[in-house]
Formats: C-alpha cells, structure tokens, sequence
C-alpha cells in the first residue's frame, strides 16, 4: 500500500513497491520516454524501479534524467518478472509480457482498438489539435520543444498507477491502466474541446495578430506580455511617439492594430540587447521576458538563487524533477545514480 511520510529512505510513499519498465524493441522513443517518466517520479517516492533495454550511456543527459535512482538490467525474462507494477507498451502487453504485475501501466499511440497506422509524436500533435495553437500561420506548423508529449503521457501513467495502488486491497484480480498519446494531447488542448462543444471556434495560432509577440531585439529575441493596465508603461518602455496615436488610445482600437504595434516595437527592441530590455522593464514592473539559452540560464540569478539546476559527477547540468516528498532539493552531486545490474530481475 501507499504510505505517508517523509523523503529519508525506509520513510517514503511507495517504498515496498516494486516497479517493471520494459518495452518491446520496436516501441516508438515517445512511449518509451512515458514509461521512463512515470517511472522516475516512482524512484523519487521511494518506489524500487528496474528497466531494461539497450545498454545505457551515462555520458546520456536525457537517459541521466530519466533514470536516476533505477536498476538497469540487459534483459527480462517474463517469466521471473513478478513486480508490483509493470510499465509496458502495447505491442509488449499484446504478446503477454510481464503478466504477473498487480498493476500493468499500457502505454499506446492511440486508444485500444483504434486503427493501426504510423505516426509520430509531431502527428499525434497534429490530430490533437496543439500544432494549431503553436508558431505562427504563415509558417509551417511547430512541434512543442523537447519532449512535452511524452511527459504528459507519462504524467498521466504515473497518476493512474498511484491510483491503482491506493485501491489494491479492494480487488481481487490484477488492474491495467491504459494511457495513450491522442488523449493525452487533446487533454492538453483541453480548452478547444469545450469551445468546439459549444459551436464556437477553438483557439488557433494569431501570429503577428496576436496581442502578445516575441519579438528580436539586439542579440536574441524577447517575449512581449502586458496586461490592459501596462499600456502606459510599455508606450514610456518603447519611447516612440508613434504609439501615441489616436486609434491607439483604446484597447478596442489597439486589438485593431496588434501588427502594427508589434512593428513599431520590435523596431525599437533592435536597438538594445535582451539584458538592457530585461532591466529596463523590471524597473516599470513590465513582465517581459527574454528568451535565455541553456547556459544563460544556467547563469541566472533565479535559477542560482532557487537551486533550480543541479551538477552531476560528470559534469551535466539537468533540472530536477520537483517531486522529492518534502520539496527537499539535492545538494550537488547527490542525484542517485543508476545501478547496472548483470543479471535478470529475479
């Protein structure tokens, strides 16, 4: 059962839990990275969590991630598997992998019994309706960055999976848990379902007609957000009297105009670098943000300050995941390494 308590090992809420990742070898990388995800959220809460698959690399950031606090082993034999979850695709779950789990997390492209057919990550996106809320009209759609999909997908798996557990002395017989990449993409378009619904249309990409823009600037590119109430301090910001025009006075009148305002922005941003923005707007309380690179923001005074980021032995700089039980961060170095085990699970 799911305990309470605090983060110290012996003392966490899944320890005693017993956790199976294993994928079939023609997974595609987004299920696999579900299952990975799901997984690491269970090592944090104490649970024992093994996988198998190729042979890892630790100079692997994303694997570094992804995997920290788990057991990695060549291969499972299905008939010593016994675990108290399984974390499977649907290919391995059809060919009767891992059947004696509690609890079996099935994680799909599409729903079960949905026709088969090839699609990516970028393609579940595209039906999900997220590429139409992403990048601008006039351009070819953009996929979300990094691996957002996956996350979610995985997310949710973790969710269902905590949910099983809680309920395992109510039932008598083994629980799947079935996640899969469409329904995780329209739940994270959540908003256009309703709207659609109600006969109206769901929210599309604005580009330059949009009110909030990112913009170039000197060295980079910078993300222009204001709120009715800033228009005062963005125009004394800006400095251009062309914002001063009269079809500019109203909000009506400046929803009309949005590419025109984001011209005469943009053109005034060239002229100075994102630091010089970024100071300028936090002495007029605007919330304009540049757009930073790793190293940039691995420089920052926020992330420094928060211990957003923390070094591993090897020299990496990776976020934490923020589900350590008492909000505790790891001091540096002290991410769990993964262990690499010779032998099958037994």
């Amino acid at each position: 059962m799911i305990r309470s308590g605090s983060d110290r090992p012996g003392n966490r809420p899944l320890d005693g839990i017993r956790i199976v990742e294993a994928h079939s070898p023609d997974a595609p990388l987004d299920l696999r990275l579900a299952g990975a995800l799901a997984g690491r959220i269970a090592a944090d809460l104490g649970a024992a969590v093994s996988f198998s698959g190729p042979p890892p690399s630790r100079r692997d950031g994303l694997f570094a991630f992804l995997n920290a606090g788990k057991r990695w082993i060549p291969a499972l034999r299905p008939d010593r598997s016994a675990a108290d979850v399984a974390i499977v695709d649907d290919r391995l779950f059809a060919q009767g992998g891992l059947a004696k789990a509690d609890v079996t997390a099935v994680l799909s492209t599409f729903a079960a019994g949905a026709p088969a057919m090839p699609a990516s990550a970028f393609t579940v996106m595209a039906l999900g309706g997220l590429l139409d809320i992403v990048g601008d009209p006039e351009r070819e759609p953009l996929r979300l960055g990094g691996h957002q999909m996956a996350y979610a997908a995985g997310l949710a798996a973790y969710t269902g999976i905590a949910a099983a557990l809680c309920g395992r002395g109510k039932r008598t017989s083994a629980e799947v848990v079935r996640v899969n990449m469409l329904d995780t993409a329209i739940w994270l378009n959540w908003k256009s379902a309703p709207v659609a619904g109600a006969g109206e249309p769901p929210p599309t990409r604005s580009g330059r007609a949009a009110e909030w823009q990112v913009l170039r600037c000197a060295d980079g590119y910078v993300v222009l957000v204001y709120q009715e109430g800033d228009w005062a301090a963005l125009k004394s910001l800006v400095g251009d009297p062309r914002l001063e025009a009269a079809h500019l006075e109203t909000r009506p009148g400046r929803l009309m105009h949005l590419r025109e305002i984001a011209a005469i922005i943009e053109a005034a941003f060239m002229r100075h670098t994102r630091a010089e923005i970024r100071a300028r707007a936090l002495e007029k309380r605007l919330p304009l943000g540049p757009i930073w690179s790793p190293r940039e923001l691995d420089r920052d005074e926020q992330t420094l300050a928060r211990a957003f980021l923390c070094r591993m032995d090897e020299g990496m700089t990776l976020p934490r995941l923020p589900v350590l039980w008492s909000g505790r961060a790891f001091p540096p170095g002290a991410i769990p390494a993964v262990a690499i085990e010779a032998e099958a699970l037994s």
